[in-house]
């Protein structure tokens, strides 16, 4: 069976991903791949496109799109997993996903979850001119250092947000998804892969939200 086939509330586990090309690629990109559990929230009032839940986000797919991949459909589906309640949130020293650093609920008052000393370091990160740029330059104004990444010639910019000397902000180059095509998304791809920066900003325009 495949994801169209599906009723709102029901879950299923993605078996195979069709279609060709890029748009494979596309489904892929999004998330959809085998293995992945997916729910159908429901359909457009004309029934047209569908809204589905995967990997606790929402995706929007068209018919003709969701026919494409086939599914295991499942018996149940439930939120508590991605969805943990207030009073499950508000023990201290309790693992979370998500929450925090490492995953834990922290206390400001009383605690630091960062080691003394240690430089964060922040990556911009977005599609060419969406404006990562220009809030580099408004984070770092003149504790900027203009280099190139090692192994090829795509400049790299760095430098430390004003009045915090103990951080790292790296404007990457344009990249449009973590399957690269040009050098300058293979290089935006293997820092975030191998640099491991502490917080990643992913810069969004707001009128070319895909």
């Amino acid at each position: 069976m495949t994801l169209n086939d599906l009723t709102a509330g029901q879950s299923a586990t993605v078996s195979t991903v069709g279609g060709s090309g890029s748009l494979r690629q596309h489904f892929l990109d999004m998330g959809v791949v085998p293995g992945a559990k997916i729910k159908l929230i429901k359909y457009a009032p004309m029934g047209d496109p569908i809204e589905f839940r995967i990997h606790s986000y929402e995706l929007t797919l068209r018919i003709a799109d969701a026919k494409k991949i086939t599914i295991k459909k499942e018996s149940v589906c439930t939120e508590t997993s991605e969805s943990p309640s207030l009073q499950e949130t508000v023990v201290l020293d309790k693992e979370h996903p998500g929450l925090g650093e490492g995953g834990k609920y922290h206390v400001k008052a009383t605690e630091n979850p960062l080691p003394e000393g240690k430089t964060i370091t922040f990556a911009l990160a977005g599609n060419q001119n969406c404006g990562k740029t220009t809030l580099f330059n408004q984070l770092t104004g003149s504790n900027q250092h203009v280099g190139n990444f090692p192994g090829v010639t795509v400049d790299r910019k760095s430098g430390s947000i004003i009045n915090h000397p103990d951080t790292l902000v790296t404007d990457l180059p344009g990249i449009y998804s973590l399957s690269p095509y040009t050098s300058e998304e293979i290089v935006s791809r293997q820092f975030i892969l191998e640099e491991k920066p502490t917080g990643i900003i992913n810069i969004v325009d707001a009128t070319n939200i895909e």
